[in-house]
């Protein structure tokens, strides 16, 4: 019982298989669908202009009356007479069938009238009714044959019967006795009235009507998918970037919706990029003009007190030049900053890259700050990975970054003052995390942090603590490595988290 079974569920999986496929394939092409629409509403449409001929076909009724079955019969008689009298080779037949039609004169009945020539036309036997002594053989003939050619079925509407009523002649050539002989069976054939039904125009138009509206029915659903693709595009058109157009289905118009939102989507992402990319520079430029003119303001009316000698000691005198020089070093680191995140900025820019071990460089780096930290009452706690990590990088750049971070974890830290500093090789990657104790940051403040001239204090009255640029600078060149950077708050720590790719 499994054998048989198991069989037929096969085949009952393949036919599902075969029909999901099926109809997957109608519903992503919008041609099937259309093809298939077509062929489906006009088979209905048929079937239903054949499903009313029933109760329309008595509009066309069409009487008629069919002699063909007297014509058959009167030819039958005149065929078994014949053949009877040469099978024979005697008139005897022939006698005895004009005889039969006599009597049946006599007694009144519809009669066959019956003429038995010889070649040249002469009447040698004949029924009673029939008056000829000698007929036109050739022309006898012809009408005989007209009327077989002309009248094949013998068929008239009940308005034109007694119009067209004709005597039917069977003709027969007989060999009797060695002598030609010619038979004519002629009379006037029974008809049998018959009715003929024509489906005429209705039940077509029917149809057609019924094709017409089940096809604008079917295919209303795909026309409103059309028009609310059409309405999209003119919203979009308009200015309305944030449209979106419903996407309905799978075909060619869904695939067609789809894009149409991708490229509202991208367009509108492109406005709002350079939306931002032109407050970016406007930004720029102020906080440049700001950070640019705070120093140098600084510079020049240190440098005017010294011009105009409104100074009473030299230690006074010394005073304001050291501020005047550190003002113009702040100046310079300014101006270095922002060349050097400009040239970053650019996509022409090509890496010194060289094989390094980023524990080693990263733990030099380290030793080398420890003094500033401990000035500022900073510590390192470092957790690296044993294993030593190669990266390919700009040592150069990449000792920026590192630096960037470790200087701002000494600058900003709070607490205790631990400054966290591990290192770890994770799915290809070398992971660097640094980490301190921190004043809460928001998820806005977190975004910002890599901006361009951003600091948690917005306060720009001074530029004492920095440039602004260190962090957008560290992300330039960690992204020009194929790296990421990011920053995260968790439980009073801010962690600054770099990936870059490893040498395999």
């Amino acid at each position: 019982m499994r054998k048989i079974i198991k069989p037929f569920q096969y085949i009952l999986s393949k036919l599902k298989i075969l029909i999901v496929n099926a109809i997957t394939k109608v519903r992503q092409s919008i041609r099937i669908q259309l093809l298939t629409t077509f062929i489906l509403c006009a088979f209905l449409g048929l079937l239903v202009a054949r499903a009313t001929v029933p109760f329309l076909g008595n509009i066309n009724i069409t009487p008629t009356i069919d002699y063909s079955a007297g014509m058959e019969q009167i030819n039958f008689q005149a065929q078994r007479s014949a053949d009877l009298a040469v099978s024979e080779n005697s008139i005897d037949a022939l006698q005895q069938m004009i005889e039969d039609e006599n009597v049946k004169m006599e007694m009144k009945q519809s009669a066959l009238k019956v003429l038995v020539t010889d070649e040249r036309g002469k009447v040698l036997y004949k029924t009673k009714q029939a008056e000829e002594e000698q007929i036109d053989l050739h022309n006898k003939i012809r009408h005989v044959m007209d009327f077989a050619i002309n009248n094949p079925f013998y068929k008239y509407d009940i308005p034109q019967v007694e119009d067209s009523r004709e005597e039917f002649i069977a003709f027969y050539p007989l060999t009797i006795e060695d002598e030609d002989l010619y038979l004519f069976v002629s009379g006037i054939p029974k008809g049998v009235v018959i009715t003929k039904t024509a489906d005429g125009p209705i039940p077509a138009l029917i149809g057609i009507a019924f094709f017409t509206f089940s096809f604008f029915y079917i295919t209303k659903r795909k026309m409103k998918q059309i028009e609310a693709l059409a309405k999209g595009v003119k919203e979009i058109a308009k200015g309305d970037l944030s449209y979106r157009i419903e996407k309905k289905g799978i075909d060619e118009i869904a695939l067609l919706t789809e894009n149409v939102n991708h490229m509202a989507e991208a367009i509108m992402t492109n406005i709002e990029m350079e939306r931002r990319i032109e407050k970016q520079k406007n930004e720029l430029i102020t906080n440049v003009s700001h950070d640019l003119r705070t120093p140098l303001t600084s510079i020049m009316g240190y440098l005017r007190l010294l011009r105009d000698e409104r100074y009473d000691t030299k230690e006074q005198y010394d005073e304001y030049l050291k501020i005047a020089f550190s003002k113009s070093e702040q100046l310079k680191n300014l101006i270095d900053d922002l060349f050097d995140y400009t040239k970053l900025t650019n996509e022409s820019i090509i890496l010194g890259q060289q094989e390094v071990c980023i524990n080693e460089l990263l733990d030099q780096l380290i030793e080398e700050l420890i003094p500033q930290a401990e000035e500022n009452h900073r510590t390192f706690n470092k957790n690296f990975s044993e294993e030593r990590i190669f990266a390919t990088v700009d040592s150069e750049k990449i000792v920026r970054v590192f630096d960037n971070l470790l200087m701002n974890a000494i600058k900003y830290s709070t607490g205790d003052g631990e400054i966290f500093v591990s290192l770890e090789r994770k799915e290809g990657n070398v992971q660097i995390c640094v980490a301190n104790e921190s004043n809460e940051f928001t998820s806005e403040e977190l975004m910002s942090l890599f901006d361009r001239f951003y600091k948690k204090d917005q306060s720009r009255t001074t530029v004492a603590e920095g440039s602004g640029l260190g962090l957008a600078i560290a992300k330039s060149i960690v992204e020009l490595h194929g790296g990421k950077i990011d920053a995260k708050y968790t439980e009073g720590m801010l962690q600054f988290n770099i990936e870059l790719p490893v040498t395999a």
